[in-house]
């Protein structure tokens, strides 16, 4: 097994009706599960210049603002043949209204589908979610608005 270490970008979708864009994706050895749309900084990228390249891979916008970053989190998971430790930083973006996403590289990413969920949504779904506690950061999120800096969300560590 090959280990890699390495930093990611995340972004959080907010939309008017208090609802976040979850993907789901169906790895070949994996579990299916729903994440953020995100993925690793490219040589050369800022976490910021990752985190809008991957609004355009994984949702197909470009037009889109970055807002702040407003979790971090070490996520420690099994890809196929490598064991990664990724430093993750999941940025803001608020939109002004849901969308349906268009997966431009989706020969790149095992991604089966996508979702405008709400807190609810996300506690009623039978598949993992990524981060584990979702549902209750949106709902803080909704309440009371971005963090003055990033929270640091407990390690998620998957066999």
């Amino acid at each position: 097994m090959v280990f890699i270490e390495r930093t990611a970008s995340r972004v959080l979708l907010l939309s008017p009706k208090q609802r976040v864009l979850i993907l789901r994706l169906e790895p070949e050895l994996e579990a299916p599960f729903w994440v953020t749309p995100g993925g690793g900084i490219d040589e050369g990228e800022t976490i910021q210049d990752a985190a809008l390249r991957e609004l355009y891979e994984e949702v197909g916008r470009d037009d889109l603002d970055l807002g702040p970053c407003i979790w971090r989190r070490t996520a420690e998971f099994s890809w196929g043949d490598r064991r990664v430790v990724q430093d993750e930083h999941v940025f803001l973006v608020t939109v002004a209204r849901e969308f349906e996403p268009v997966f431009v590289h989706l020969d790149a990413e095992p991604i089966t589908g996508s979702a405008w969920m709400s807190e609810g949504d996300i506690r009623s779904l039978t598949e993992v979610v990524y981060p584990e506690q979702l549902a209750d950061l949106v709902s803080d999120l909704v309440r009371s608005g971005p963090p003055s800096s990033p929270v640091r969300l407990p390690p998620s560590i998957t066999a």
